[in-house]
């Protein structure tokens, strides 16, 4: 069995973000889907989804949607994990 590295918050939140925003850019997307393409146990998923709507970065309604605070999140994130390659730092 391969062993998966374990993800900080950052890279979770990351993750789900862009999952959503992969997924949904015209429609929305259940949550166990997100679950499932972001690799999440439901329960922390919960936990996280209920972070995210408290943030303003989704909207948590009969299904996930990204608002336009999320995306921005998610533009942002993609340009640090850009910096951090270039600068030659492993973050899983």
């Amino acid at each position: 069995m391969k062993k998966i590295p374990r993800r900080d918050r950052l890279k979770i939140y990351g993750d789900l973000l862009a999952v959503l925003y992969e997924e949904a850019k015209t429609e929305k997307i259940s949550s166990s889907l997100l679950q499932v393409k972001a690799n999440v146990p439901f329960d922390r998923l919960k936990i996280y989804i209920s972070e995210l709507s408290d943030l303003g970065l989704i909207e948590n309604e009969a299904s996930l949607k990204l608002t336009e605070k999320g995306k921005e999140y998610i533009r942002e994130y993609k340009k640090v994990l850009a910096f951090i390659q270039r600068m030659g730092i492993k973050y899983r």
